[in-house]
């Protein structure tokens, strides 16, 4: 961990434990700061609601595998230095208070506490229809990634456009809004 992370860390310790805003956003800015300085083009910050998403998609076309795997360690390197802790605090503070491990649990409680789906909403009714949005295939039908990410959405029985859902899946289950993210052509 980096400097400028302790000591956004250290500072949250005299705040009940909340890292503020301008510390988050500081360390995103650092990690990208970090990339550039390994010799990457700038990274996207994807937001939604005020939480960064990290980066799902990547653009490798003109990469060898040599250089892929070395993409994957500088970035790795950058994420523990300059923004990891610093975001996970953060997140969790809004959309995985109860600190649950397991994120199906801590995706529920936030669709709950938030009056998004019903009291009777259940984790196992939670990965039955994740489960349909990974699975979901569209065999035989010439459909847009856009247009079949739409339809796959359509697994959730909540509403996924929701601003506070948009933000509970951003902070806890990113993968599932993965498609809706421009790649990033590191070089």
């Amino acid at each position: 961990m980096g400097d400028a992370q302790r000591t956004a860390l250290e500072r949250a310790l005299g705040h009940d434990g909340k890292v503020s805003r301008t510390d988050y956003m500081a360390a995103w800015s650092n990690y990208r700061q970090c990339m550039v300085d390994k010799g990457y083009n700038e990274p996207p910050l994807h937001m939604v609601n005020g939480l960064v998403v990290e980066l799902m998609h990547f653009d490798f076309s003109g990469m060898s595998d040599q250089q892929q795997m070395k993409f994957h360690q500088d970035q790795s390197a950058c994420l523990e230095q300059e923004s990891l802790y610093v975001a996970s605090a953060y997140s969790d503070s809004i959309v995985n208070p109860e600190l649950y491990v397991d994120l199906d649990v801590a995706m529920v409680d936030c669709l709950r506490r938030h009056e998004l789906v019903p009291v009777e909403y259940t984790v196992a009714q939670y990965r039955k229809e994740s489960k349909q949005f990974t699975d979901m295939t569209f065999d035989g039908e010439n459909l847009t990634q856009q247009q079949s990410y739409e339809r796959r959405r359509k697994a959730y029985s909540f509403d996924f456009s929701d601003p506070q859902v948009r933000t509970c899946v951003a902070g806890v289950n990113a993968s599932a809004i993965a498609d809706e993210l421009e790649p990033w052509k590191p070089l």
